[in-house]
Protein backbone atom coordinates (compact mmCIF):
# COMPACT_ATOMS: atom_id res chain seq x y z
CA UNK A 1 0.00 0.00 0.00
CA UNK A 2 1.23 3.28 -1.08
CA UNK A 3 2.50 5.81 2.02
CA UNK A 4 0.51 8.90 1.86
CA UNK A 5 2.14 12.06 2.92
CA UNK A 6 1.60 15.86 3.20
CA UNK A 7 3.51 18.46 2.39
CA UNK A 8 3.41 22.19 3.44
CA UNK A 9 4.70 25.80 3.09
CA UNK A 10 4.72 28.07 1.03
CA UNK A 11 5.00 31.71 0.05
CA UNK A 12 8.59 31.61 -1.14
CA UNK A 13 11.15 29.31 -3.10
CA UNK A 14 13.05 28.65 -0.20
CA UNK A 15 9.99 26.80 1.21
CA UNK A 16 8.54 25.16 -1.86
CA UNK A 17 11.98 24.06 -3.52
CA UNK A 18 13.28 21.72 -0.30
CA UNK A 19 10.14 20.17 -0.40
CA UNK A 20 9.68 19.34 -3.96
CA UNK A 21 13.47 18.20 -3.56
CA UNK A 22 12.65 15.68 -1.04
CA UNK A 23 10.14 14.42 -2.76
CA UNK A 24 11.96 13.85 -5.98
CA UNK A 25 14.31 11.93 -3.79
CA UNK A 26 11.65 9.65 -2.56
CA UNK A 27 10.20 9.10 -6.13
CA UNK A 28 13.90 8.00 -7.02
CA UNK A 29 15.15 5.67 -4.33
CA UNK A 30 12.23 4.55 -2.75
CA UNK A 31 9.82 3.83 -5.53
CA UNK A 32 7.35 6.23 -7.70
CA UNK A 33 4.36 3.88 -6.59
CA UNK A 34 5.47 3.62 -3.22
CA UNK A 35 3.83 6.81 -2.43
CA UNK A 36 0.65 9.45 -2.73
CA UNK A 37 1.23 13.00 -2.16
CA UNK A 38 -0.41 16.05 -1.16
CA UNK A 39 0.49 19.44 -0.86
CA UNK A 40 -1.94 21.64 1.52
CA UNK A 41 -0.87 25.49 2.04
CA UNK A 42 -1.71 29.22 0.13
CA UNK A 43 -2.41 29.65 -3.67
CA UNK A 44 0.64 31.01 -5.36
CA UNK A 45 2.20 31.10 -8.98
CA UNK A 46 5.62 29.08 -7.80
CA UNK A 47 3.20 26.66 -5.95
CA UNK A 48 1.28 26.05 -8.64
CA UNK A 49 3.94 25.99 -11.28
CA UNK A 50 6.01 23.40 -8.91
CA UNK A 51 3.46 21.25 -8.24
CA UNK A 52 2.09 20.16 -11.63
CA UNK A 53 5.74 20.42 -12.70
CA UNK A 54 6.20 17.21 -10.21
CA UNK A 55 2.81 15.96 -10.85
CA UNK A 56 1.81 16.78 -6.93
CA UNK A 57 -1.87 17.52 -6.13
CA UNK A 58 -2.31 20.14 -3.87
CA UNK A 59 -5.27 21.64 -1.63
CA UNK A 60 -5.29 25.19 -1.19
CA UNK A 61 -5.70 26.88 2.25
CA UNK A 62 -6.30 30.33 4.06
CA UNK A 63 -3.07 31.04 6.25
CA UNK A 64 -2.24 33.93 8.69
CA UNK A 65 1.12 35.42 9.67
CA UNK A 66 1.67 35.52 13.47
CA UNK A 67 2.96 39.08 14.28
CA UNK A 68 4.90 40.42 17.23
CA UNK A 69 4.24 44.08 15.96
CA UNK A 70 0.97 45.70 15.05
CA UNK A 71 0.03 45.92 11.12
CA UNK A 72 -3.30 46.05 9.98
CA UNK A 73 -3.13 42.54 8.41
CA UNK A 74 -3.35 41.56 12.34
CA UNK A 75 -6.67 41.51 12.01
CA UNK A 76 -7.64 39.83 8.60
CA UNK A 77 -4.75 37.25 9.67
CA UNK A 78 -6.66 36.68 12.92
CA UNK A 79 -9.26 35.37 10.78
CA UNK A 80 -7.63 33.18 8.44
CA UNK A 81 -6.16 31.43 10.92
CA UNK A 82 -9.12 29.24 12.26
CA UNK A 83 -10.43 29.31 8.60
CA UNK A 84 -7.34 27.26 7.26
CA UNK A 85 -7.33 25.17 10.37
CA UNK A 86 -10.85 23.82 9.20
CA UNK A 87 -9.91 23.41 5.64
CA UNK A 88 -6.98 21.45 7.38
CA UNK A 89 -8.95 19.33 9.02
CA UNK A 90 -11.13 18.70 6.11
CA UNK A 91 -8.37 18.02 3.83
CA UNK A 92 -6.49 15.83 6.29
CA UNK A 93 -9.57 13.64 7.09
CA UNK A 94 -10.33 13.02 3.43
CA UNK A 95 -6.51 11.95 2.28
CA UNK A 96 -6.00 10.60 5.94
CA UNK A 97 -1.78 11.08 5.39
CA UNK A 98 0.59 8.71 7.42
CA UNK A 99 2.72 11.65 8.26
CA UNK A 100 3.26 15.41 7.76
CA UNK A 101 6.68 16.98 6.51
CA UNK A 102 6.51 20.77 6.70
CA UNK A 103 8.94 23.70 5.77
CA UNK A 104 7.74 25.74 8.32
CA UNK A 105 6.78 29.02 8.55
CA UNK A 106 3.19 30.70 9.01
CA UNK A 107 1.70 28.60 6.11
CA UNK A 108 2.39 25.50 7.63
CA UNK A 109 0.26 26.11 10.88
CA UNK A 110 -2.84 25.22 10.02
CA UNK A 111 -1.83 21.93 8.39
CA UNK A 112 0.80 21.01 11.37
CA UNK A 113 -2.44 21.85 14.30
CA UNK A 114 -4.74 20.19 12.19
CA UNK A 115 -2.34 16.94 11.70
CA UNK A 116 -1.69 16.26 15.79
CA UNK A 117 -5.40 16.91 16.19
CA UNK A 118 -5.63 13.76 14.18
CA UNK A 119 -2.04 12.17 16.09
CA UNK A 120 -0.33 12.20 12.61
CA UNK A 121 3.34 12.38 12.87
CA UNK A 122 5.01 15.64 11.78
CA UNK A 123 8.36 16.65 10.70
CA UNK A 124 9.40 20.30 10.91
CA UNK A 125 12.24 21.66 8.81
CA UNK A 126 14.09 25.12 10.11
CA UNK A 127 16.30 26.28 7.78
CA UNK A 128 17.43 29.35 9.36
CA UNK A 129 20.16 29.94 12.47
CA UNK A 130 17.12 31.62 14.43
CA UNK A 131 13.53 30.43 13.82
CA UNK A 132 10.07 32.05 13.24
CA UNK A 133 8.01 32.40 16.30
CA UNK A 134 5.88 29.76 13.96
CA UNK A 135 8.60 27.18 13.81
CA UNK A 136 9.30 27.92 17.33
CA UNK A 137 5.32 26.81 18.30
CA UNK A 138 5.17 24.17 16.05
CA UNK A 139 9.13 22.77 16.62
CA UNK A 140 7.52 21.94 19.93
CA UNK A 141 4.24 19.54 19.15
CA UNK A 142 6.23 18.10 16.07
CA UNK A 143 7.35 14.56 16.63
CA UNK A 144 10.94 15.61 15.11
CA UNK A 145 12.71 18.73 13.82
CA UNK A 146 15.50 19.11 11.50
CA UNK A 147 17.77 22.14 11.40
CA UNK A 148 20.23 23.48 9.22
CA UNK A 149 22.46 25.87 11.70
CA UNK A 150 23.58 24.23 15.30
CA UNK A 151 22.52 27.40 16.43
CA UNK A 152 18.82 26.59 16.12
CA UNK A 153 19.26 23.51 18.41
CA UNK A 154 18.32 25.91 21.47
CA UNK A 155 15.35 26.69 20.56
CA UNK A 156 13.55 23.07 19.82
CA UNK A 157 13.29 19.98 22.68
CA UNK A 158 16.56 18.42 22.47
CA UNK A 159 15.23 14.79 21.72
CA UNK A 160 13.54 16.00 18.57
CA UNK A 161 15.92 17.64 16.95
CA UNK A 162 18.46 16.03 14.12
CA UNK A 163 20.75 17.77 11.93
CA UNK A 164 19.54 17.81 8.24
CA UNK A 165 20.80 20.74 6.20
CA UNK A 166 19.22 22.07 3.33
CA UNK A 167 18.32 19.92 0.36
CA UNK A 168 19.38 21.35 -2.19
CA UNK A 169 18.05 21.14 -6.04
CA UNK A 170 20.25 18.54 -8.81
CA UNK A 171 20.35 20.72 -11.51
CA UNK A 172 21.20 23.68 -9.22
CA UNK A 173 24.92 22.13 -8.94
CA UNK A 174 27.54 21.39 -11.34
CA UNK A 175 26.48 23.50 -14.40
CA UNK A 176 27.69 24.05 -17.60
CA UNK A 177 28.72 27.65 -18.62
CA UNK A 178 28.49 27.12 -22.11
CA UNK A 179 24.43 26.89 -21.78
CA UNK A 180 24.20 29.63 -19.33
CA UNK A 181 25.95 31.87 -21.90
CA UNK A 182 23.34 30.56 -25.23
CA UNK A 183 20.44 30.93 -22.54
CA UNK A 184 21.70 34.68 -21.95
CA UNK A 185 22.48 35.20 -25.27
CA UNK A 186 26.14 36.40 -23.85
CA UNK A 187 29.31 36.42 -25.96
CA UNK A 188 32.37 35.05 -24.33
CA UNK A 189 34.58 38.24 -22.88
CA UNK A 190 37.62 38.33 -20.76
CA UNK A 191 35.43 40.39 -18.09
CA UNK A 192 34.04 38.40 -14.94
CA UNK A 193 30.93 37.53 -14.31
CA UNK A 194 28.73 38.90 -11.31
CA UNK A 195 25.34 37.84 -10.77
CA UNK A 196 22.43 39.68 -8.64
CA UNK A 197 20.19 37.17 -6.93
CA UNK A 198 17.03 38.50 -5.15
CA UNK A 199 15.10 35.47 -3.96
CA UNK A 200 12.71 34.05 -5.96
CA UNK A 201 10.28 37.29 -5.76
CA UNK A 202 13.00 39.97 -5.84
CA UNK A 203 14.74 42.44 -4.10
CA UNK A 204 14.15 46.13 -4.24
CA UNK A 205 17.24 47.33 -2.39
CA UNK A 206 19.31 44.91 -4.80
CA UNK A 207 17.10 46.07 -7.69
CA UNK A 208 17.78 49.72 -6.88
CA UNK A 209 21.62 49.85 -6.56
CA UNK A 210 22.12 47.16 -9.35
CA UNK A 211 20.31 50.42 -11.49
CA UNK A 212 21.85 52.95 -10.54
CA UNK A 213 25.10 51.33 -10.79
CA UNK A 214 25.24 50.13 -14.00
CA UNK A 215 27.86 52.27 -16.26
CA UNK A 216 30.29 51.40 -13.11
CA UNK A 217 29.23 47.82 -13.26
CA UNK A 218 29.64 47.16 -16.51
CA UNK A 219 32.65 49.07 -17.18
CA UNK A 220 33.75 46.13 -15.29
CA UNK A 221 32.18 43.17 -15.18
CA UNK A 222 29.59 41.08 -17.24
CA UNK A 223 25.93 41.50 -15.60
CA UNK A 224 23.59 38.88 -14.83
CA UNK A 225 20.30 40.34 -12.83
CA UNK A 226 17.65 37.96 -11.61
CA UNK A 227 15.00 40.55 -10.89
CA UNK A 228 12.32 39.34 -9.70
CA UNK A 229 8.97 38.53 -12.21
CA UNK A 230 7.37 41.54 -10.90
CA UNK A 231 9.98 43.92 -11.03
CA UNK A 232 11.16 42.84 -14.70
CA UNK A 233 9.71 45.21 -16.65
CA UNK A 234 10.39 48.46 -14.98
CA UNK A 235 14.12 47.32 -14.34
CA UNK A 236 13.91 46.69 -18.17
CA UNK A 237 12.62 49.92 -19.10
CA UNK A 238 14.91 51.68 -16.48
CA UNK A 239 17.62 50.28 -18.48
CA UNK A 240 16.60 50.62 -21.69
CA UNK A 241 16.11 54.44 -20.33
CA UNK A 242 19.91 54.86 -19.25
CA UNK A 243 20.80 53.40 -22.94
CA UNK A 244 21.09 49.96 -22.42
CA UNK A 245 20.40 46.95 -24.87
CA UNK A 246 18.75 44.65 -22.80
CA UNK A 247 20.94 40.97 -23.80
CA UNK A 248 23.57 43.29 -24.68
CA UNK A 249 26.18 45.96 -23.32
CA UNK A 250 27.10 43.42 -20.48
CA UNK A 251 23.69 43.64 -18.90
CA UNK A 252 21.46 40.75 -18.83
CA UNK A 253 18.29 41.19 -16.27
CA UNK A 254 16.25 37.84 -16.08
CA UNK A 255 12.94 37.75 -14.33
CA UNK A 256 13.13 34.73 -12.67
CA UNK A 257 16.08 31.95 -12.68
CA UNK A 258 14.49 27.98 -13.03
CA UNK A 259 16.07 25.01 -14.21
CA UNK A 260 18.71 27.36 -15.35
CA UNK A 261 20.53 28.44 -12.05
CA UNK A 262 22.90 25.69 -11.62
CA UNK A 263 24.41 26.67 -15.08
CA UNK A 264 24.09 30.39 -14.36
CA UNK A 265 25.87 29.63 -11.41
CA UNK A 266 28.80 27.72 -12.96
CA UNK A 267 29.46 30.73 -15.13
CA UNK A 268 29.36 33.72 -12.46
CA UNK A 269 32.72 34.56 -11.13
CA UNK A 270 30.87 36.59 -7.69
CA UNK A 271 27.26 36.43 -6.36
CA UNK A 272 25.42 39.03 -4.62
CA UNK A 273 22.59 37.42 -3.02
CA UNK A 274 19.83 37.79 -0.22
CA UNK A 275 20.93 35.46 2.90
CA UNK A 276 17.57 33.20 2.52
CA UNK A 277 19.39 29.98 3.59
CA UNK A 278 18.00 28.25 0.75
CA UNK A 279 19.96 30.27 -1.28
CA UNK A 280 23.46 29.88 0.66
CA UNK A 281 23.12 26.29 0.28
CA UNK A 282 22.92 26.42 -3.51
CA UNK A 283 26.08 29.42 -3.25
CA UNK A 284 27.50 26.61 -0.95
CA UNK A 285 26.86 23.51 -2.93
CA UNK A 286 28.41 25.68 -6.12
CA UNK A 287 31.61 27.36 -3.56
CA UNK A 288 30.56 30.33 -4.93
CA UNK A 289 32.45 33.81 -3.66
CA UNK A 290 29.54 35.58 -2.46
CA UNK A 291 28.32 39.27 -1.20
CA UNK A 292 25.43 38.51 1.55
CA UNK A 293 22.47 41.53 1.86
CA UNK A 294 20.03 40.52 4.52
CA UNK A 295 16.76 41.27 4.02
CA UNK A 296 17.04 44.28 7.26
CA UNK A 297 13.31 43.21 8.15
CA UNK A 298 12.95 39.75 8.03
CA UNK A 299 10.77 38.18 10.64
CA UNK A 300 13.21 37.62 13.81
CA UNK A 301 16.01 38.88 11.67
CA UNK A 302 16.66 35.50 10.25
CA UNK A 303 18.32 36.65 7.57
CA UNK A 304 21.06 38.85 9.48
CA UNK A 305 21.17 35.93 11.30
CA UNK A 306 22.04 33.34 8.92
CA UNK A 307 24.60 35.81 7.07
CA UNK A 308 26.45 36.46 10.46
CA UNK A 309 26.73 33.04 10.35
CA UNK A 310 28.68 32.87 7.52
CA UNK A 311 30.67 36.28 8.46
CA UNK A 312 31.85 34.47 10.99
CA UNK A 313 33.32 31.93 9.57
CA UNK A 314 34.73 33.85 6.16
CA UNK A 315 32.81 32.61 4.23
CA UNK A 316 30.86 35.50 2.55
CA UNK A 317 31.08 39.20 2.53
CA UNK A 318 28.09 40.94 4.26
CA UNK A 319 26.59 44.36 3.12
CA UNK A 320 23.69 45.73 5.46
CA UNK A 321 21.65 47.25 2.92
CA UNK A 322 21.97 50.56 4.82
CA UNK A 323 25.13 50.11 3.24
CA UNK A 324 24.57 48.60 0.20
CA UNK A 325 25.22 51.36 -1.98
CA UNK A 326 27.36 51.86 -5.53
CA UNK A 327 30.49 52.81 -3.54
CA UNK A 328 30.25 50.10 -1.46
CA UNK A 329 29.32 47.39 -4.05
CA UNK A 330 31.96 48.04 -5.91
CA UNK A 331 34.65 48.00 -3.38
CA UNK A 332 33.69 44.18 -2.91
CA UNK A 333 33.42 43.27 -6.30
CA UNK A 334 36.84 44.57 -7.09
CA UNK A 335 38.74 42.99 -4.01
CA UNK A 336 37.15 39.74 -4.46
CA UNK A 337 36.72 38.99 -8.33
CA UNK A 338 40.18 40.81 -9.13
CA UNK A 339 42.15 39.06 -6.22
CA UNK A 340 42.25 35.31 -6.65
CA UNK A 341 43.50 34.45 -3.43
CA UNK A 342 40.17 36.24 -1.57
CA UNK A 343 38.01 34.55 -3.70
CA UNK A 344 39.36 31.21 -3.36
CA UNK A 345 39.28 31.55 0.62
CA UNK A 346 35.55 32.74 0.34
CA UNK A 347 34.92 29.68 -2.06
CA UNK A 348 36.52 27.29 0.29
CA UNK A 349 35.37 29.20 3.31
CA UNK A 350 31.34 28.96 1.77
CA UNK A 351 31.57 24.99 0.80
CA UNK A 352 31.45 24.53 4.44
CA UNK A 353 27.45 25.34 4.93
CA UNK A 354 26.81 22.84 2.13
CA UNK A 355 25.76 19.20 3.06
CA UNK A 356 25.55 16.88 0.23
CA UNK A 357 23.46 13.62 2.17
CA UNK A 358 20.42 16.37 3.84
CA UNK A 359 18.09 15.27 1.25
CA UNK A 360 19.18 11.81 2.16
CA UNK A 361 18.85 12.39 5.59
CA UNK A 362 14.92 13.72 5.31
CA UNK A 363 14.47 11.07 3.17
CA UNK A 364 14.85 8.35 5.88
CA UNK A 365 13.92 10.48 8.96
CA UNK A 366 10.58 10.26 6.78
CA UNK A 367 10.52 6.67 5.91
CA UNK A 368 10.97 6.25 10.19
CA UNK A 369 8.33 8.36 11.05
CA UNK A 370 6.02 7.39 8.69
CA UNK A 371 6.39 3.74 10.06
CA UNK A 372 8.53 2.16 7.30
Amino acid sequence: MAKRIVLCGGFSGGHIFPLVTVVQYLKKNYGENNFEFLFIGPRGDLEDNLMVENKIPQKNILCGKLRRYFSLKYFTDSLKIPVGLLQSLWHLLVFMPDMVFAKGGFASVPVVLAAKIYRIPVIIHESDAVPGIANKILGSIADAVGINFEKAKRYFPEKKVFFAGIPVKADSIGGNKDRAREFLGMKKEIKPVILFLGGSQGAFAINETVINSLKKLTSKFQIIHQTGANHFEIIKSLAQGKGYKIGHSDYYPVAFIGKELGDILALADVVVSRAGATSIAELAANRKATILVPITRSANNHQRMNAFELSREKAAVVLEEGNFNQSMLMRYLDRIAFSRDYKLTLAQNIEKFYYPKSVEILAEKIMEISGN
